[in-house]
């Protein structure tokens, strides 16, 4: 929904409102977002569980959104006729770039790139076709002008978000505001790398500007309405502060770099706004006021199809079918690159208000929104049943999905690890085998003295999806067997897989001071100091090294 609400038609006083002052400025202006996040600080839970909770929000929020466009698509012959281009020809090449991404991390990491950089300008394009539809709604006086710097306000706060986005990483294992390396995943994100210094100043004079810019919008637009009149666009230009422009200044301001858990807190809550949002002005498109069976026939179905679009491809991608990654390892994230690129694709050519149809419904025309062509079901009488008893099993799949994540998680973490070992079965049933959980097996394992059953589950782990943690802790085991050679092999694996695990780094660098190797294990110690997490250990065991190489040396 990122083109401009237009239209010359003039809506009725009467209908000011979408569905009401209420739902309208909590729901589709951004208002609910905002009591939000002032009252979240004020709730002792721990940001993990934030993000937590905000995930699973965005499978109940976040999936119908995705739905609505799809069955604004493909819900109809015409329809699909109409968007052809984009639903057939555009999606075929979206779904084949996931495919080779999913293979070529260069293509995958590409793909997951664009999808973060364009989101926030999809988002930011739904935020200024909002305000423009309620200043047409409201029948205000604006000139083209005044149009043109509404417009350059959300842009501008997009183009902070893109700049802080694109920084260059000050240092190994650095997180800029944006993601630098995706944790768990082999994935990353292919930065412009604005340098500091030049991001610093290009973000003050872009910032200058918005703030200059959206003053004067607001002095333009208060010339020919009251305050009061532009309340819902005032808070939209609020919301997109609080998503983007806020956030991005506080970073600037005080120089600092957000931990990786941070920004996918920021990235959750954002996301299941933005989805409130479609949400509320999709309904109103599809069904009206309709507060009966016919709307929750149609969120129902926007919940059915979205959740479809999720759960297919991590069925036929996993590692247990065609596929190389695990769910939360890489594919789960390929997915909501495809998922998210498709949908922006779709969104950008069916939510433009020059076209009659859209317009005179979400500009309010003297008639009530009707189920037309776009909004029209499949109703022969053998598809519309299959396609609802497909879509439950969607559902059903998709929350069973999460419910058992956050069962597994919450059962390892109190110390039950049957509970933990059933709920990991039970997501290998459904295509989400997790390597981590494996290898926390063997973690539990190795505490508890239990050297044979350690092995069985790293070998479990490596054989599902190898990784650096669980090719480490082989390493360990293999040592404490006295197996040198083939403990080294695995060090060396260890940190191919991931040259920034200071774990295997320092392992590595004791045996080669164990084996004379001094030059050698001091490069291991120097790049394993400037690793998080820091450990003032290393240095000590950096500066013994150093002292027994210009021993070594003098001799």
């Amino acid at each position: 929904m990122h083109r401009e609400f237009e239209m010359t038609a003039i809506a009725p006083p009467s209908r000011r409102w979408v569905f009401g002052p209420i739902p309208d400025l909590l729901l589709g202006c951004g208002l609910g977002y905002a009591l939000l996040i002032a009252v979240l600080p004020l709730v002792p839970v721990e940001a993990r569980t934030l993000v937590l909770w905000g995930t699973l929000g965005t499978l109940v929020i976040g999936a119908p959104h995705y739905g609505a466009t799809l069955l604004r698509v493909y819900g109809s012959a015409e329809d699909r006729r109409k968007y052809a281009f984009f639903s057939v020809y555009l999606t075929a090449i979206v779904w084949l770039w996931f495919a080779v991404g999913l293979y070529d991390l260069r293509v995958g990491s590409a793909m997951i790139t664009l999808y973060l950089t364009w989101s926030p300008y999809h988002y930011t394009g739904q935020n200024y076709g909002l305000a423009v539809m309620f200043l047409r709604r409201r029948d205000i006086e604006f000139s083209a002008g005044t149009k043109r710097l509404l417009y350059a306000s959300f842009m501008l706060s997009f183009a902070l978000t893109a700049l802080s986005l694109h920084r260059a990483l000050s240092g190994i294992g650095a997180t800029s505001y944006g993601i630098g390396d995706f944790a768990g995943t082999p994935f990353y994100f292919i930065h412009l790398g604005f340098p500091l210094p030049f991001w610093r100043v290009a973000f003050g004079i872009v910032g200058t500007a918005y703030i200059g810019v959206t003053w004067l919008t607001l002095a333009r637009l208060l010339r020919t309405a009251t305050a009061r009149g532009l309340v819902p666009v005032m808070a939209l230009m609020l919301a997109q502060a609080l998503w983007f422009s806020l956030p991005n200044a506080w970073i600037w301001s005080t120089n600092t770099t957000l931990e990786s858990q941070n920004v996918a807190w920021l990235f959750v809550w954002a996301i299941l706004g933005h989805s409130v949002q479609y949400l509320w002005i999709t309904t109103y498109y599809a069904v009206g006021r309709d507060t009966g069976r016919k709307r929750w026939t149609y969120l129902l179905a926007t919940l059915a199809a979205g959740s479809a679009i999720w759960t297919l491809p991590a069925l036929a991608f996993s590692p247990q079918t065609m596929g190389t990654h695990p769910y939360t390892m890489g594919l789960f994230l390929m997915i909501a690159a495809a998922v998210n690129l498709h949908h922006f694709i779709l969104d950008g050519a069916i939510w433009k208000l020059r076209d009659t149809g859209v317009g005179g419904i979400l500009l309010a025309s003297p008639t009530e929104p009707t189920e037309s062509g776009s909004a029209e079901r499949a109703r022969r009488h053998w598809v519309a049943p299959a396609a609802w008893i497909a879509g439950a099993a969607f559902i059903v799949l998709s929350l069973y999905g999460a419910a058992e994540q956050v069962r597994w998680s919450s059962r390892f973490e109190a110390g039950d690890y049957a509970a933990a070992q059933q709920a990991a079965q039970r997501l290998r049933w459904i295509g989400r085998a997790d390597p981590r959980m494996a290898l926390a097996d063997a973690w539990h394992a190795l505490a508890s003295g239990d050297l044979p059953a350690a092995e069985r589950a790293l070998e479990e782990s490596l054989a599902l999806y190898p990784t650096a943690d669980a090719t480490f802790s082989l390493a360990v085991l293999q040592l404490h067997r006295g197996e040198t050679d083939r403990a080294v092999a695995a060090l060396q694996a260890s940190l191919q897989l991931d040259p920034k695990h200071s774990s295997a780094r320092i392992e590595l660098a004791r045996h080669l001071v164990r084996t004379g190797e001094i030059q050698e294990a001091i490069h291991h110690y120097e790049i394993a100091a400037r690793l998080p997490p820091f450990d003032s250990s290393i240095l000590v065991e950096l500066v013994a090294a150093r002292a027994q190489l210009t021993s070594s040396t003098a001799r």
